[in-house]
């Protein structure tokens, strides 16, 4: 009892403890109204009916067929669709007849065109070098939020079959220990640019990422091939060896997602056979490494970042994006903070959430070997938890597939919840997860024994924060 009233006479005296603890509490019970009231309307921006609901809350739970709350009739409404679930009320789901923005409709024609362009590895007409190096100071600073979004990214962007069968058909990541080489690898090419000097041509970053460009060209080629390119769409993780289980998650995920997700926009196929790494699926891996972020800052730990440092994060991958190759109309990351943001919002809506809608136990399989080997360096994660944290990430209800969560993912889950709530309250906090996270680096990279890592560039080691 003495503990409890000191806790709560400490909470009256820090305001802004007090205002975070409630800010979780009202986080957690919008998540339980999301998860108990999943039929429900969402206004997309734009929608005039936005104007009439109380708060400008664009969701609104359906209570009854016949008491959906709407300011206007939906009988009639050619935005709304019904559908009927079983056990439940009829559902209405709207669906979005707005084409996409000028901008995303730009980043679609990359869709045909060579991921890799003739752009020369020398500094372009438009680069801030102090913008891009305030860029690298936010991974350094904000290191243990980025790259666990960049998992939660991952988790989201194999659900693009241009993304996810060529991972399937080379094998270097359908088991944890597979997946954890390879992408401890792309971590330390990561570090290596944030903490090397990627524009000086006698550096190990610059010619690490001009490696990298040079082995996307040759996947390119290869992928492209005809031969190839028809092995790619009938491949399957059955075909390697790795049988759907009775109690997969996938088709939850569709039977959640497919009541909110948009119309599907034309971004797996195209005229002719498929173009891998194109312009468009470099764009998108801009998107991944940095778009979480700028759109969802508060829900990712990087909530107390200034409008100067998102700006020198989207700076830092215009640069990279143009040394990767992606020409400049289809650099994701050529706009303003606010621009860009947009951008991210509606890519999200428009084709990665439709694309979830509709996945199958190759992505389930591949997404769980990703997180179970990342595990090493992220504990407390698991599959289930990374995606229930994306989905309320893009404030998605998952009612089903949380159902289908045991509790020790649930725990996981509201471990994550937690930290990323503790982080904006303590910010003390995020030195110590950097810190233990640089520790762990550097003993996989010293015990390489065990898991037979692929070290950044071919070097026998790599610069991380924790050397600077």
């Amino acid at each position: 009892m003495v503990a409890a009233v000191d806790t709560m006479a400490g909470v009256s005296a820090c305001p802004a403890l007090a205002g975070g603890l409630l800010q979780l509490s009202t986080c957690v019970d919008q998540e339980y109204l999301r998860e108990q009231c999943p039929h429900r309307v969402t206004l997309r921006d734009g929608d005039p009916r936005l104007s009439a609901l109380p708060d400008g809350d664009p969701h609104l739970p359906i209570l009854s067929s016949g008491n959906s709350h709407l300011p206007t009739s939906s009988a009639r409404d050619p935005h709304l669709s019904t559908s009927l679930i079983s056990g439940s009320a009829p559902e209405v789901v709207v669906r979005s007849s707005v084409l996409p923005s000028p901008r995303l409709n730009q980043l679609l024609e990359g869709i045909s065109y060579p991921g890799v362009s003739d752009n020369p590895p020398q500094p372009p007409p438009w680069l801030d070098r102090e913008m891009f190096n305030r860029g690298r100071k936010f991974y350094q600073r904000y290191l243990y939020c980025l790259c666990f979004t960049d998992l939660l990214s991952l988790v989201m962007t194999l659900s693009a079959e241009r993304a996810l069968k060529p991972l399937i058909y080379t094998g270097r990541s359908d088991t944890p220990i597979k997946a954890l080489r390879r992408y401890f690898s792309t971590l330390l090419h990561l570090i290596t640019w944030f903490t090397g000097d990627v524009w000086e041509p006698s550096h190990p970053a610059h010619k690490d990422i001009l490696a990298i460009r040079s082995i996307h060209c040759k996947l390119a080629q290869t992928f492209n091939n005809s031969a190839c390119n028809e092995k790619l769409s009938t491949i399957s993780v059955a075909k390697k060896g790795h049988e759907e289980p009775a109690d997969s998650l996938n088709s939850a995920i569709r039977q959640d997602l497919q009541r909110v997700a948009e119309d599907t926009l034309p971004t797996e196929t195209s005229d002719g056979p498929v173009v891998y790494i194109n312009q468009l699926d470099m764009s998108l891996t801009q998107y991944a490494f940095m778009g979480l972020v700028v759109a969802h800052p508060e829900k990712l730990g990087t909530g107390s970042a200034t409008e100067e440092e998102m700006v020198g994060l989207i700076h830092f991958w215009r640069g990279l994006g143009w040394l990767m190759g992606i020409e400049d109309q289809y650099n994701f990351c050529s706009g303003t903070v606010a621009e860009t943001k947009a951008l991210c919002l509606e890519v999200e809506r428009l084709i990665f959430i439709p694309l979830l809608a509709k996945v199958d136990w190759n992505y389930e399989h591949m997404a769980t070997s990703l997180i179970k080997g990342m595990s090493y360096i992220v504990p407390a994660t698991s599959y289930p938890a990374m995606f229930r944290y994306l989905a309320y990430t893009l404030d998605i209800a998952v009612p089903t597939f949380v159902s289908k969560m045991s509790y020790r993912h649930s725990f996981h889950y509201w471990v994550m919840r937690c930290t990323f709530a503790l982080i904006l309250l303590v910010p003390c906090l995020l030195l110590l997860l950097n810190h233990m996270f640089n520790s762990l680096i550097d003993k996989l990279q010293k015990d390489n024994s065990k898991f037979k890592l692929t070290m950044s560039g071919g070097s026998k080691s790599v610069a991380t924060p924790s050397d600077h």
